[in-house]
C-alpha cells in the first residue's frame, strides 16, 4: 500500500497509456482480416518499410543536431552525444505524457544536471520549442492553403479540427514572443503573485523572492533573444527542421508506395500527414495515442483501398509512434544513468577533496 501511495502518479500514468495501447490496437484488428494478414505481408514492399524506418531515424538524428547547435551556441556543455541525449528523452517525455508536457521541464532538469544555470536551460528549451511550433505551424499552414481546393471536397469534416489545431499553435507562439519581448510586464505579474501567494502559509517560501524572479526573467529573455537575433543559426536550424518535418510527414508515402499502389501522389499525401498532425495535436493523448490512428483513418481513407486501410495504419502506429518510444525509451534509461552516475562521481570527487 506504501508502495502504491508512493508511486501512485507514475502507476496510473502507465496504466492509461497501456490502455490506451490496448484499446488502439483493439480499434485497428477490429478492421483487419486476420485471414488475410499471410497475403498482405506478400504484398507489401518491404523495402518502403525500410526507408520509413530511415526517415524516422533521419527524425531524430536531426532532433538531437538542432537541439546541440542551439545549446553550443547559448552554453557550451562539455558532454559527449548531449543532443542526442536531449532528443531521445524529449521524444520519451513527449510520447509518455499528455499534451507532450513532460518533455521540456525533463530536457531544462537535465540541462541544469550538466551544470547549464536554470535560466539558460529554460531558454534553450524555449528556444527550441518555439523554433519547432513555428515551424510546423508555417509549414502545414501551407499544405493547408495549397490545397484548400481538394480538401474542402474531399476531407471538408477534418477542416476544423485543422484550423483548430493551427489556431491553438499560433496563439501559443504569439503568447511566447510576447513574454520575450515585453520581459517587463511578465515580471510585474509576476511580482504581483509572489507578493500575494507569500501571504499564505503554504507559499511562505516565496516571500523576498522577488529580486530572484526579476533576475531569471532578465537572463531567460536575454537567452531567447540571442536566439533570435542570431541570424546564422536561426537559418540553419530553421532549414534542419525543414528537412526534419517532412522526413517525419513523408512516412505515410513509404507506407502507400510499400502496397505498390501506384506513383506520384507525395505532396498529396503529405498535406494529408499535415493535416492529420494538425487536427490531432490539440487532443492530450500521451503521444496522440489513438487519436492519431482513428485520424488517419478518416483522412487516408481517399488514398488506401479499405481492404489495405487498417494494415496501412497498423504500419503508421508502428513507425511513427511505437518504433520512436521503443527507441527512445531505451536510450533515456541509458542517459539517466549516465547523468545519475556523472552525478555520483562528482559528488564523491568533492568529498574526497574536503
Amino acid at each position: 500500500m506504501e508502495f502504491f501511495k508512493k508511486y501512485r502518479n507514475t502507476i496510473l500514468k502507465y496504466a492509461f497509456l497501456l490502455f490506451l495501447m490496448f484499446f488502439t490496437v483493439y480499434l485497428v484488428f477490429k478492421n483487419l482480416d486476420i485471414n488475410s494478414i499471410d497475403k498482405i505481408k506478400n504484398i507489401i514492399d518491404k523495402k518502403y518499410i525500410a526507408i520509413g524506418v530511415c526517415a524516422i531515424l533521419l527524425y531524430i538524428i536531426l532532433e538531437g543536431i538542432i537541439l546541440k547547435q542551439i545549446v553550443d551556441a547559448q552554453y557550451k556543455v562539455k558532454a559527449r552525444f548531449l543532443g542526442m541525449k536531449l532528443a531521445t528523452m524529449g521524444f520519451y517525455y513527449n510520447l509518455i505524457t499528455p499534451f507532450a508536457s513532460g518533455s521540456q521541464p525533463m530536457l531544462i532538469y537535465v540541462l541544469n544536471k550538466y551544470k547549464v544555470p536554470l535560466s539558460e536551460a529554460t531558454g534553450i528549451i524555449t528556444n527550441k520549442t518555439l523554433l519547432y511550433q513555428t515551424v510546423v505551424t508555417i509549414y502545414c499552414t501551407v499544405f493547408f492553403v495549397l490545397n484548400i481546393g481538394i480538401l474542402q471536397t474531399q476531407l471538408p469534416g477534418v477542416i476544423s479540427l485543422v484550423i483548430l489545431g493551427l489556431s491553438i499553435n499560433a496563439f501559443t507562439i504569439i503568447m511566447g514572443l510576447l513574454a520575450i519581448l515585453n520581459p517587463g510586464k511578465v515580471k510585474a505579474v509576476a511580482n504581483f503573485l509572489i507578493e500575494h501567494l507569500s501571504k499564505l502559509k503554504i507559499f511562505k517560501f516565496l516571500k523576498n523572492k522577488q529580486g530572484q524572479v526579476d533576475k531569471f526573467i532578465e537572463e531567460y529573455s536575454t537567452s531567447v533573444k540571442f536566439f533570435m537575433t542570431n541570424k546564422k543559426l536561426l537559418i540553419k536550424t530553421t532549414l534542419l527542421t525543414i528537412i526534419q518535418l517532412t522526413a517525419y510527414f513523408s512516412v505515410s508515402y513509404w507506407i502507400y508506395k510499400s502496397f505498390d499502389l501506384g506513383q506520384g501522389k507525395f505532396l498529396y499525401i503529405i498535406t494529408l500527414q499535415t493535416l492529420l498532425y494538425m487536427a490531432v495535436s490539440p487532443i492530450p493523448t500521451p503521444g496522440n495515442i489513438g487519436a492519431n490512428e482513428l485520424a488517419f483513418f478518416n483522412i487516408f481513407s481517399t488514398v488506401f483501398p479499405k481492404q489495405f486501410l487498417g494494415y496501412a495504419v497498423l504500419l503508421y502506429g508502428g513507425l511513427v509512434y511505437y518504433l520512436i518510444l521503443i527507441l527512445s525509451g531505451v536510450l533515456t534509461i541509458i542517459s539517466h544513468f549516465q547523468i545519475k552516475e556523472k552525478h555520483h562521481g562528482l559528488k564523491n570527487r568533492a568529498k574526497s577533496e574536503i
